[in-house]
């Protein structure tokens, strides 16, 4: 549990107040996550997509200052979270893997910073962001639970501007000018978290519990830029590149020097143009690299014990799109092949002192290749009354594992089905079906969005993760209210469970593939939102009632129990007043509630004693089945204040308190060997938020 004191206080704690005390508290409470604004706002949008808006992300109260995409995501209906403030999300009973977010068609898969506690991409150079849970896209695929789609900014043609912002967490800055006026153009952005000189100046104020983590060591930033050409009216071509770092490292207790960090880069080539008068094509080649460490270096008796683990992920993608138009329809037809080279858990060296050291790995033999061919297609279909969508994809996957020394090759097909039928100005049904296929597997560890999880690729002893999704509701809508309400029935196979996700730390961690167990899962719910869109007062309320549970031959002697975040409800609601709306100045009031049902742990139901032929004995523990303890309900208030300044430079201030009424979520319990009792374990407590963004 070192490495959660350790996210509960560098990151948590470098803030100008001590709350040690709401780490480890006794008292087991009720708590959840607290969520925030909805999908779209009109009636014309596709069945399981959520247009998210962005100007409310500013407005949002957040436990960074900063507010994102996922933390929009995490209040919207069939999302459960992770612990608390992190950037985990689990859609319709699918694990963290199970959604990919991309930028500009790109996967991103290091999401997060800070430890989980906000996305790597900056809010600021995000034009446009969907959420689809269901009727995926011909182009969309290696998914089986949600698509977060980002599309980047682009710069300005004709003017410059500048703008600078601050949050309790982060410090960024943009630009956006012409390069060639009204012919290119190009946009940046850079931020970086003063995490760690925050955290030494509150070490040497605060003290106390603080004293066993010495020599605290964070680094996270990220940067992105973006240049566009408008070649003539009918062609245009960008070139963008983003880069973001993670890195932390302390020494706990004076006994060891432990350290975690991951990385992306992402260089990304799009072209947008005409092929005739009637198709239209968009293509494009990108390149990722993402990659992790972990490891810990430890005293023991005089000895010292280094034990380092790396994964990496290099992917190379090519890929093209033609459309055309074909009266009240529209045909999309496409390939991918995507070329990835992985090398999950190597053991490796550090070379150098703090969070961002050079790291080397001896064990290459360990690297995996993949390729990922996708023919698709799409025809949709829009009339006033009626909305059709039908998708079908052709996957050949072909991988190559050093270690099984042969070649696997699958062909696995891939669909997707909407409709919607207006029945009326006011109402509409609509209804989804999608079979999906995943090849990355994702061994999940500690429940916080962190991107050290491994990554590994479909073997012959992994299959695809494959999924069959159902779902139908009803939309209407009277005078500004809103209201959705559907059911789901999801059916999972190939869910991977990674036996040894509790040991982050431990070289059992080297031998992760005979640790990895295969199962199905299956997931059921009714979701429901609804929105009041006013002038002056706005609110929304996203409820969602589900039940998620788990199968695997090789676990809890092959009886199904429940997934560890199967919440069965899932309430969040938020409103907002304008209260000042003049020429100079808009001050309005934001809050929100979430209320979720406590996750699952897995706790001993009991111990029998033992005795042998060399001790007097001691205690075993007993587990009756997994996850068979459901942890208190979790709850949540945030309130807050925005300022928007029309001035010759607009300014924005965004000022609010996270968990106003204190309560000590529970993030996980421990058991206390001296006071033989278990103790919950909490993360985030009252804690001021603020950011401020001024344009120029």
């Amino acid at each position: 549990m070192k490495i959660v004191e350790y996210i509960s206080s560098v990151v948590l704690l470098c803030l100008p107040m001590a709350f040690a005390n709401a780490q480890d508290n006794s008292e087991k409470r009720d708590t959840l996550r607290s969520a925030t604004v909805v999908s779209n706002r009109t009636v014309v949008r596709d069945a399981g997509t959520r247009l998210v808006e962005l100007p409310e992300l500013r407005t949002m109260i957040a436990a960074t200052g900063e507010a994102d995409v996922i933390k929009f995501i995490q209040g919207l209906p069939g999302v459960s979270t992770g612990a608390e403030g992190s950037s985990a999300i689990y859609v319709r009973g699918g694990n963290i893997g199970s959604n990919v977010i991309t930028l500009d068609g790109a996967p991103i898969y290091g999401g997060s910073h800070l430890l989980g506690l906000t996305s790597a991409v900056p809010s600021e150079m995000i034009s446009e962001a969907i959420f689809r849970v269901g009727g995926f896209h011909g182009d969309e695929s290696n998914i089986t639970s949600s698509h977060i789609g980002l599309k980047s900014a682009i710069g300005s043609f004709t003017e410059r501007t500048y703008s600078a912002s601050v949050s309790t967490f982060m410090v960024g800055a943009s630009a956006s000018f012409p390069i060639i006026r009204n012919k290119m153009s190009l946009v940046a952005a850079v931020r970086v978290s003063p995490v760690g000189p925050a955290f030494r100046a509150i070490q040497s104020i605060v003290g106390g519990s603080l004293d066993s983590l010495s020599n605290p060591r964070a680094v996270a930033f990220d940067a992105f830029a973006k240049a566009k050409w408008l070649i003539d009216t009918d062609n245009s071509l960008s070139l963008s590149v983003f880069s973001s770092k993670d890195g932390y490292s302390y020494c706990y207790g004076g006994r060891s020097d432990e350290r975690i960090g991951w990385g992306n880069f992402i260089v990304n080539a799009r072209h947008e143009g005409k092929l005739s008068k009637d198709w239209l094509v968009e293509d494009g080649v990108s390149f990722n690299s993402f990659s992790s460490h972990q490891g810990i270096v430890r005293d023991m008796k005089g000895t010292v014990n280094n034990l380092a683990i790396v994964s990496s992920l290099n992917e190379l993608t090519v890929e093209a799109t033609f459309s055309r138009l074909l009266g009240y329809s529209s045909l999309r037809l496409g390939a991918r092949e995507r070329f990835a080279w992985f090398s999950p858990a190597t053991s490796a060296t550090y070379k150098g002192d703090g969070p961002l050291q050079r790291v080397d790995s001896p064990m290459a033999y360990r690297t995996s290749h993949s390729s990922i061919s996708t023919f698709h297609g799409q025809w949709d279909l829009s009339r006033e009354r009626v909305e059709l969508m039908a998708s079908a994809k052709l996957n050949v996957y072909t991988a190559h594992d050093a270690m099984v020394k042969e070649w696997n090759w699958r062909f696995n097909p891939e669909a997707s089905l909407l409709a919607r039928l207006n029945i009326a100005k006011w109402l509409a049904v609509e209804a989804t079906a999608d079979w999906t296929v995943q090849y990355y597997h994702t061994l999940e560890g500690i429940p916080l969005g962190w991107s050290v999880d491994l990554l590994v690729p479909t073997s012959p002893n992994r299959p695809p993760e494959r999924s069959s999704q159902y779902y139908a509701g009803i939309f209407t809508s009277f005078g500004n209210h809103r209201i959705t309400i559907g059911a789901y029935n999801k059916h999972m196979d190939g869910l991977v469970y990674f036996s040894d996700a509790s040991l982050l730390f431990s070289s059992a961690i080297a031998g992760w593939s005979s640790n990895v167990k295969v199962g199905t899962g299956t997931s059921r719910g009714i979701e429901f939102l609804y929105e009041k869109v006013g002038r002056r007062l706005n609110w929304r309320l996203a409820y969602t009632l589900s039940k998620t549970d788990r199968t695997f031959p090789e676990i809890n002697d092959g009886v199904t129990f429940p997934a560890k975040y199967d919440r069965r409800h899932i309430l969040s609601s938020t409103a907002s007043l304008v209260l000042v709306d003049g020429a100079m100045c808009k001050m309005s009031l934001t809050g929100s509630y979430t209320f979720q049902s406590g996750h699952r742990e897995t706790v001993a139901a009991g111990e029998y004693p033992t005795v042998t032929l060399y001790d007097e004995g001691h205690s075993i523990d007993f587990f009756s089945s997994i996850n068979n303890y459901k942890m208190p309900d979790y709850s949540r208030l945030d309130i807050g204040c925005n300022f928007c300044f029309k001035t010759k430079c607009p300014q924005e201030l965004n000022v609010g308190v996270y968990n106003v009424l204190n309560r000590h979520n529970p993030f996980s319990i421990i058991y206390d060997d001296h006071s033989r009792e278990w103790r919950q374990v909490s993360l985030i407590p009252v804690m001021p938020s603020f950011s401020y963004h001024i344009q120029f």
